[in-house]
């Protein structure tokens, strides 16, 4: 009978290894290489993804510590600063982005979450919710001198597309921080039926253009300096809209990239006392619902605020671009693999706490849907003692 596998093998069985190894055969990524393949980089790099280890000497020492497991975890023997750092600088990047492009491809087939927007999809025959946007990491010029510099510092910027139901990235890819956020508004891969979600930077007309020829829909914040005429004018629904019309653009520019008539939503955000426009090629949603669905872009940032606080994206271990594009590459397979273990398992808990839960028994051999009933379990027993101090706290202060 064949042992338990390690905590970290099941997680790394999340990984299309087939799919891995057509990707370095593509790009010859095992050439001139005696040991240290790829598939021993990657399993590295996820290792210190999920350990959040900090440096090259500290992945090493940790690996170390764990000497008489590496095998059985398939990362073998003899791993060393300076593989790990030759790796990462020589390593094809494009091997790492097809990899993370697949496991965000395979994350499609999460459940969708959240009973009221899964609802609303049903009801106006969509096909899904997306965010788009894109984040910045600051790097020091001194460390990274091929940066452009923008402002007097260095960074790369990483442009989303994140999948509101399932709570996990569609698209990444990663650029010099000095691009424009809507520089490749028409090349993410929208899809008949889904709804894309913008904030202002990306109103872009040509690019809208090309959601609404695909049959898709979008959302936008209008910029104060658009033209425009009214076409038509409807009943406000809501209590917060203030107008909703229908607008065709007036200036030249705007209705050569753009020259079908739009959909405008003002909106009322009585918690910020701040007034907000939309413009919408969806005339069949309520126009409260409109800047309710704007309001489900919030969940992109939050997504861009776990990735940086619980993975290593922010601090990197190599100076090339190739270590820091190929550090973040890693980051996006371990966050949809941890996505969908997950899953897999039943946790109820948060994304953090999974995570947090795997990383600390990585080198245990327990199936990881026994460790997840330990946790639903204590987290049940928990939630029943806290009841049960509520119902007695009242009789306590009476006595």
């Amino acid at each position: 009978m064949s042992p338990t596998p390690y905590i970290f093998n099941q997680l790394a069985g999340y990984i299309p290894k087939k799919a891995f190894d057509r990707l370095v055969n593509k790009y010859n990524g095992n050439s001139h290489v005696k040991d240290y393949t790829c598939w021993r980089h990657l399993l590295v790099m996820l290792w210190a993804q999920l350990t959040s280890r900090r440096s090259f000497r500290d992945i090493e020492a940790s690996l170390r510590a764990h000497a008489d497991k590496l095998y059985a975890m398939g990362i073998g023997l003899n791993v060393s600063r300076n593989n790990l750092s030759h790796a990462n600088a020589k390593r094809d990047v494009a091997i790492y982005r097809g990899l993370a492009r697949r496991m965000m491809a395979e994350a499609v087939s999460l459940p969708m979450h959240g009973k009221e927007l899964t609802e609303l999809m049903y009801r106006f025959s969509l096909n899904g919710f997306f965010a788009i946007d894109s984040t910045t990491v600051s790097l020091d010029m001194r460390r990274y001198p091929w940066c452009t510099p923008q402002k007097g510092c260095g960074g790369v910027k990483l442009h989303t597309m994140y999948d509101i139901l399932r709570s996990v990235p569609r698209l990444c890819l990663v650029t010099g921080h000095e691009e424009r956020d809507q520089t490749f508004m028409e090349d993410y891969p929208y899809e008949k039926g889904c709804l894309y979600i913008f904030d202002k930077a990306y109103m872009k007309t040509a690019g809208m253009n090309v959601i609404n020829r695909c049959g898709a829909f979008f959302i936008v914040r209008r910029k104060r300096n658009v033209l425009y005429e009214e076409v038509e004018r409807r009943e406000c629904d809501g209590e917060k809209v203030l107008a909703d019309q229908t607008i065709r653009f007036t200036s030249r520019w705007a209705c050569l990239g753009y020259p079908d008539a739009l959909r405008m939503v003002t909106y009322y955000a009585e918690g910020k006392n701040e007034t907000f426009q939309f413009l919408t090629n969806n005339f069949e949603l309520p126009a409260e619902t409109i800047a309710v669905l704007y309001k489900e872009r919030w969940q992109i940032e939050m997504f861009f605020k776990w990735i940086k606080q619980h993975l290593r994206i922010v601090h990197f271990y190599g100076t090339s671009p190739n270590a820091v594009m190929i550090q973040i590459y890693t980051a996006i397979t371990a966050y949809c693999a941890i996505a969908m273990a997950a899953e897999a398992c039943g946790f109820e808990g948060s994304l953090y706490d999974f995570s947090n839960m795997v990383s600390v028994s990585l080198t245990e051999r327990i199936w990881m849907a026994e460790l997840t009933n330990r946790y639903n379990i204590l987290k049940e027993r928990k939630k029943k003692e806290l009841l049960l101090c509520l119902t007695c706290f009242p009789k306590c202060n009476k006595s």
